[in-house]
């Protein structure tokens, strides 16, 4: 992998990512950097599944995918952030309440 773009991976972490296991396995990344990122990550898959619950995708859904055709990432996202022993949100309350 090429240097990666940190600016980027703290705004929009699946365009410099191909899965969260990257986050914790990059050796360029501080550890709180690296948890930033997957809190990041993991904001952005609680709004794509609440989009996908709501019938905001396009695709019907297949075996193992969300009702909308979207797979869910917070298994994988909660996964590195327990192997980084970084905090993930809270599970109480809206995906779009959340706040830093």
């Amino acid at each position: 992998m090429d240097e990666i773009d940190k600016d980027k991976a703290k705004t929009n972490p699946a365009a410099v990512f191909d899965k969260p296991a990257d986050v914790a396995a990059s050796k360029e990344l501080a550890p709180a950097e690296k948890a930033k990122i997957l809190q990041e990550w993991e904001l952005d898959a609680r709004l794509q599944d609440a989009a996908a619950d709501e019938g905001m995708t396009r695709k019907a859904a297949e075996p193992g995918e969300k009702k909308g055709g979207v797979k869910s990432l917070l298994p994988e996202i909660k996964e590195a952030q327990r192997d980084l022993g970084a905090k993930p949100i809270p599970d109480d309350g809206a995906p779009t309440k959340f706040t830093p």
